[in-house]
């Protein structure tokens, strides 16, 4: 903060520290959130706020040297600026974060989460932090693959309990009314065997959200290429126990902060190579989208 030269002149150096004092208060207690009780009360029970992220999701939460990074893992640091409380991250593979918390093991699945009908049945979403719709992604050598039609009797890879699995039926269905087929789904724990695979020709595309495939054709453009949304248009978003309404107040407030402010486009491009201007206000099951 630049101090004019006449504020020197005119006040003594204990007034100027005084001024300074208050003026960094005020600043603090503005970029704090809003906490309510019964949120202060359930953190106090555990000592701190608990979150889970995966650990093989780039661009959203990777590690790098054993150490966690990612477009998730910036919002975290954010997040941590703004709390009264202590947040302790706990990172995992993905098939135990959302039973994890579900279960009330952990407060919140800091992870871009793709919403599903059959997810909101025990969990509650923020408001969209990224589009998610599913793609598919092929070998840039692979000429047989042109169009959504020509997934016809090939061998897909898709993420074993994730999203881009839940898209199959879309997939199958837009297939089904041209006459074709899908020959086979392959679940993986993890999208670096099934880009393996791909590589290797087990696989002839590999299904997974449509900001991690640009993201992956955008570093290996010689080696893959981008295909078609194979089904509705689908959000990511960080997900908490069904009915913990205090936690999910805060963070949407805490969203919604970053998008007045302007932080949250920077960050989606930094990490998404894509930015998101118009994303809805509030989660929106798939059942409510059309097809694309």
């Amino acid at each position: 903060m630049s101090i004019p030269r006449r504020f020197f002149l005119q006040a003594g150096a204990s007034t100027l520290l005084a001024s300074l004092v208050h003026g960094c208060v005020q600043s603090s207690q503005r970029s704090l959130l809003s906490v309510d009780d019964s949120l202060l009360a359930q953190t106090k029970k555990r000592g701190y706020l608990l979150v889970v992220t995966e650990d093989d999701y780039p661009p959203f939460e990777f590690l790098v040297n054993g150490k966690p990074t990612g477009f998730d893992y910036d919002l975290l640091e954010r997040l941590r600026k703004v709390v009264p409380f202590e947040i302790r991250q706990e990172i995992m593979p993905w098939q135990g974060i959302l039973p994890g918390v579900a279960a009330g093991k952990y407060d919140l699945a800091l992870t871009a989460v793709g919403i599903t009908d059959e997810r909101s049945k025990l969990l509650d979403f923020t408001r969209p932090i990224a589009e998610s719709t599913i793609a598919y992604i092929k070998r840039k050598d692979d000429r047989s693959i042109k169009t959504l039609r020509d997934l016809s009797g090939k061998i897909l890879g898709a993420q074993q309990g994730g999203v881009s699995l839940a898209a199959v039926p879309d997939l199958e269905a837009q297939l089904k009314q041209q006459g074709g087929a899908i020959a086979q789904v392959k679940q993986y724990r993890g999208f670096a065997e099934a880009y393996q695979d791909l590589l290797n020709g087990r696989l002839d595309a590999v299904l997974h959200n449509i900001v991690s495939l640009s993201v992956l054709v955008d570093e290996k453009p010689a080696i893959f290429e981008l295909g078609e949304r194979v089904s509705r248009k689908s959000y990511a978003a960080w997900a908490v126990k069904k009915g913990n309404q205090a936690l999910l107040d805060l963070l949407n407030g805490f969203f919604s902060n970053l998008h007045d402010q302007g932080e949250l486009k920077p960050l989606q491009e930094k990490w998404l190579k894509i930015s998101f201007e118009h994303l809805p206000p509030q989660p929106l099951l798939p059942g409510d989208r059309p097809i694309q």
